[in-house]
């Protein structure tokens, strides 16, 4: 085999290649430092103080609890909407009441002066809760003992773990008269929540189901809108803020056609009240009269 001297050795050309390869090799390693030295970067990450998740359930569950009232008592009437206490996305909560007014029928004015009826805004609880649930060893920590001088923390091994993440609202408004304050609508007490669920198994995952999709939208949130007013709108319509919707604006016939719809049905609710009434009286009246017939 054939074979040369270096620094006094003799090599062989097998062992020569495989030096001259790890030279070349050495070489590019080190030609991938200097580049990475020269070109490489770093990104800088932060955190808001509230996470997306959160803010998505709470917001969740206000678009689903607004969606559920019925706005139809103050179509056609000046309304400015003011909140009676301050609390977490009070302001979005605000907002949403404020556009189902509008697209129901009302007007919704910013300032109280420009406005005849005062909707106010309560809301009860806003926040959420979170569970955890795991099946396997817990972290735990171990103190310093004998040579160990610093305590070992020993990660957490779980075969099976959950957590979970609620957010729930609720939520009463009323409208009111503001000059005599006369109340003239409530909504009730009511309650919403949304939630997200995640889960790990043996190591894998998490894997989520939560009320709202991968875009941040509220599941289920696909209720009809009304585009138009009065007569056109049918019982079954409801308006869903989830939704793109274009609606036609106003006029001063649709306002006077609301508001004669609107007394329309107070005449017809105090006639049919009356109505139930009568039969009770005609009854009272024949038993008088069929006592004095036997008497």
């Amino acid at each position: 085999m054939t074979s040369r001297s270096i620094r006094g050795k003799r090599l062989s050309v097998r062992a020569v290649g495989d030096r001259v390869a790890l030279r070349r090799r050495r070489l590019a390693v080190l030609a991938l430092a200097l580049a990475c030295a020269a070109g490489c970067g770093t990104t800088k990450f932060s955190d808001t103080s509230r996470t997306a998740t959160e803010q998505l359930l709470i917001s969740s569950a206000m678009e689903e609890l607004v969606d559920e009232y019925d706005y139809s008592r103050l179509a056609g009437l000046k309304v400015h909407v003011k909140a009676a206490n301050t609390t977490t996305d009070g302001d979005y909560l605000k907002s949403l009441v404020r556009q189902q007014l509008a697209a129901n029928g009302a007007f919704v004015k910013d300032s109280e002066d420009a406005a005849d009826y005062i909707v106010e805004v309560a809301p009860g609880a806003v926040g959420t809760n979170r569970y955890e649930l795991m099946y396997g060893i817990p972290e735990t920590t171990i103190p310093a003992i004998g040579t160990l001088n610093n305590a070992t923390s020993i990660p957490e091994f779980a075969l099976i773990k959950r957590t979970d993440q609620k957010a729930q609202v609720k939520l009463r408004m009323w409208a009111y008269n503001k000059t005599t304050g006369a109340i003239i609508w409530q909504s009730g007490v009511n309650t919403k929540a949304s939630n997200i669920r995640d889960r790990w198994i043996f190591g894998a995952g998490p894997f989520t189901t939560a009320t709202y999709d991968s875009a941040g939208m509220r599941i289920g949130g696909d209720q009809a809108i009304p585009q138009t007013f009065g007569e056109q709108t049918t019982a079954a319509e409801k308006t869903s803020v989830s939704m793109e919707a274009s609606y036609q604006e106003l006029d001063e016939k649709a306002i006077e056609r609301l508001q004669k719809i609107r007394e329309e049905g107070l005449a017809k609710a105090v006639e049919e009240e009356a109505t139930t009434e009568e039969p009770l009286e005609l009854e009272e009246d024949g038993a008088e009269d069929a006592e004095a017939k036997t008497e």
